[in-house]
């Protein structure tokens, strides 16, 4: 994020001479694309005895759809910017619930582990912030950094059963519907078709420290323990501009 950072100010610095004198038109645009975990919400290793990664999402390349716009400051080339975006990040595959039952079989020290889970990863993010950008003829470039929330609708449940001398002991992870701070920046490219429309394509990188999990009938903390999921993706989106 620092060196998104970085990189946003120093082309701000070094194209604005450029395109001083150059109009900007607000728009509001909708896209659709790729959704990718990065960091712990990607990781899917269950970790160490002792050191279980409480912090791994086990989350899966997925699809977002979002709802964009920018409204100009008179005669500037700065806007107030905000998106919407829904995205999907998949469920638990057989090999996780593999390494999870193992893991908990290890951690308990018990006779067997068994893992099971359904449910999906889906969230709303609701970002603002502002935005500069670069008129070159047709073609517009955006930089952006905003900061929001992300809305969990769900997320995989995941069930657990350790059996030890043939009683089985039950406990889960819940699916969650909380709501957490988020983070981030984007750049995109716009070309104008017409004067009122054209098409864009954008990256955009959010950022959350996590949304709350609630776990169920747990005896001890023995084993993976997930309280809080940390939430990092990058999209890629193309779609449509609408000038006014």
């Amino acid at each position: 994020m620092k060196k998104f950072i970085i990189i946003a100010v120093l082309l701000i610095v070094t194209f604005s001479a450029y395109t001083a004198k150059a109009q900007v038109a607000s728009y509001w645009d909708i896209t659709g694309g790729v959704s990718i975990p990065t960091g712990q919400f990607a990781n899917s290793n269950y970790g160490e005895l002792y050191h279980e990664n409480n912090k791994a999402g086990f989350a899966k390349t997925g699809y977002v759809i979002g709802l964009d716009g920018a409204w100009y400051l008179h005669k500037s080339h700065w806007a107030i910017a905000a998106t919407i975006s829904y995205q999907d990040q998949g469920q638990l595959n057989a090999n996780d619930a593999h390494a999870l039952a193992a893991g908990y079989q290890d951690a308990f020290d018990v006779d067997e582990g068994a893992a099971t889970s359904h449910g999906r990863y889906q969230s709303l993010n609701a970002l603002v912030g502002p935005q500069y950008s670069f008129l070159l003829n047709r073609l517009t470039i955006d930089l952006r950094a905003n900061a929001g929330f992300v809305k969990s609708f769900s997320t995989p449940e995941i069930d657990i059963v350790v059996t030890d001398a043939g009683i089985p002991h039950p406990f889960a992870q819940l699916s969650s519907t909380a709501t957490g701070f988020a983070y981030g920046g984007s750049a995109d490219l716009r070309y104008r078709l017409t004067k009122k429309l054209g098409i864009i394509l954008k990256e955009n990188y959010v950022d959350s420290p996590g949304i709350d999990i609630t776990n169920t009938s747990r005896v001890n903390n023995a084993g993976r323990l997930d309280t809080k999921q940390p939430i990092s993706i990058f999209q890629t989106s193309l779609g449509l501009n609408f000038g006014f």
